[in-house]
């Protein structure tokens, strides 16, 4: 399958572990922000070009790779959006952002059981909880997964 061949990462990325919890840069770009204000609006088919131009220019952000995942996932395009997913997490595997999103990316496709680890790895991130495991929670609740 197609999909083997986009799970080689760049060396050229830094992982999370390698600089510390914040692997991205803290500055958006212009870029960023204009696609995230059309993600807002459900432009997700505008906002990939802007993401994918940040993104080549900080290719360790690994926020805009989930976000950029995400909207690959919107737009259904389930491999783009699995290798942008899976590249945020081996930046930084304690990401909320990959976590909620990837989780979501497996709702989309009804395997439960790789929600379910998303959730698990929120659960063990967010020691007192957080918005993103809620939302993920809420979510497989609705597709009448059992929770813990």
């Amino acid at each position: 399958m197609a999909l083997a061949a986009l799970l080689v990462f760049p060396a050229s990325i830094a992982r999370a572990d390698d600089y510390g919890a914040d692997s991205g840069d803290d500055t958006k770009t212009e870029s960023q922000i204009e696609a995230e204000a059309l993600m807002a609006k459900g432009d997700w088919k505008a906002a990939a070009p802007l993401l994918e131009a940040h993104v080549a220019g900080f290719p360790a952000d690994d926020e805009a790779m989930a976000e950029l995942g995400r909207v690959y996932d919107k737009l259904d395009d389930k491999e783009t959006a699995y290798y942008y997913l899976k590249t945020a997490l081996w930046i930084n595997p304690r990401s909320l952002e990959a976590n909620l999103y990837f989780g979501e990316y497996y709702i989309g496709l009804k395997d439960r059981a790789h929600a379910l680890e998303r959730l698990e790895a929120l659960d063990h991130i967010c020691i007192f909880g957080c918005g993103e495991y809620r939302t993920l929670k809420r979510e497989l609740a609705a597709l009448g997964a059992e929770t813990p």
